[in-house]
C-alpha cells in the first residue's frame, strides 16, 4: 500500500493541547477523519493569533485559502485523550507556505497523526492568488 510520506521538522514554533470531545467520535469509537482536520484547524487559528497574523486581513483585501491537504493516521485517538498538537510554518513561497502538524496523546506521547496543509494568498474581491506583500508573513516566519 502506498502511503502518504510528510517531512516533519525537527523545530515546531508552536505547541497546544485539545481534548477529544465526545462529538469528535465516530463509529468506529475513535477521532473521526472529519474531526481531525477540525483539530488542527482549531490550533492554526490558535498558532497564527498568537503570532499576531491575520488570516482573513479585511481592511487590506487579503485573505488566506486552503490549497491542498494531507493527513497520515499514526493511531487511533478516543474520546478522553488530550492531544498535544505541534505546529511549524514551513515552505514559504511568493503567495503562501505550508503547515505542518504532528498529534501526540498527552498522557502516553502515542503519535496520533501527522499532517499538512498549504496555504496562499488571495485577493478577498477578485478571489485570485497575489503575491506576499512586504512582510506580510513575517509573523509566521519569526519563530
Amino acid at each position: 500500500m502506498s502511503r502518504v510520506s510528510i517531512a516533519l521538522p525537527e523545530i515546531f514554533q508552536f505547541t497546544t493541547e485539545l481534548p477529544v470531545l465526545i462529538g469528535q467520535v465516530n463509529s468506529g469509537n475513535h477521532l473521526g477523519n472529519d474531526a481531525l482536520v477540525s483539530v488542527m484547524n482549531e490550533a492554526r487559528v490558535r498558532f497564527t493569533r498568537q503570532q499576531g497574523f491575520l488570516e482573513n486581513d479585511v481592511a487590506r483585501g487579503l485573505t488566506m485559502v486552503n490549497a491542498d491537504l494531507a493527513v497520515v493516521y499514526q493511531s487511533e485517538a478516543h474520546y478522553g485523550e488530550v492531544l498535544v498538537v505541534s505546529i511549524a510554518a514551513v515552505n514559504f513561497h511568493r503567495c503562501g507556505y505550508d503547515f505542518v502538524y504532528r498529534l501526540t496523546d498527552k498522557a502516553s506521547g502515542r503519535a496520533i497523526a501527522q499532517g499538512k496543509t498549504a496555504h496562499i494568498l488571495i485577493d478577498a474581491e477578485a478571489r485570485k492568488p497575489i503575491s506576499e506583500p512586504p512582510g506580510y508573513f513575517d509573523p509566521l516566519r519569526s519563530n
